[in-house]
């Protein structure tokens, strides 16, 4: 579950103090996405993100979070995943308990490797999880349009 991993470092790293946050999944599923060669699953889990007693903005946190679903999960819409969901108790001296609910979807698939731990036929597997952050407009190079014709390539009149 890479996705509440990646949340997890984020809230250790950046936002809260290790010792005030704690993160765990619930209400998990697991899907079957059998292909024609080699099986796969996606599991569906809602991340739990819990800041305790913790001095901060929850405004600065809310952006964190949606800095993160830009990063990594664009297409929640599209996937039928809600939106997070928050519940905020305000403490004394500016402090916050804070809990916040993500629905996160992750894809696996078996890839071919000869150290996998999974066997299928005669061949070796290891379980690959597909989370990645999603491509940086700004990283990617030109976009270059390939305009041409039918049989106009010297290899396609050679026959």
């Amino acid at each position: 579950m890479k996705a509440l991993q990646s949340l997890t470092d984020l809230f250790k790293q950046h936002i809260v103090d290790a010792k005030n946050f704690d993160s765990w999944a619930e209400d998990g599923a697991i899907f079957c996405t059998q292909g024609d060669e080699i099986d796969g699953f996606e599991v569906e889990y809602t991340a739990i993100l819990f800041v305790q007693n913790a001095s901060l903005n929850p405004d600065n946190l809310f952006m964190h979070i949606v800095s993160w679903l830009n990063k990594y999960d664009q297409h929640r819409s599209e996937k039928g995943l809600a939106m997070p969901s928050f519940a905020v108790e305000r403490l004394d001296q500016g402090r916050y308990d804070i809990k916040l609910k993500l629905d996160i979807r992750e894809e696996y698939s078996l890839v071919k490797d000869e150290q996998g731990d999974w066997k299928q036929a005669d061949d070796r597997f290891r379980c690959d999880n597909q989370f990645e952050a999603a491509a940086d407009e700004d990283e990617l190079g030109e976009l270059i349009y390939f305009v041409g014709y039918e049989n106009d390539l010297p290899c396609q009149n050679s026959h």
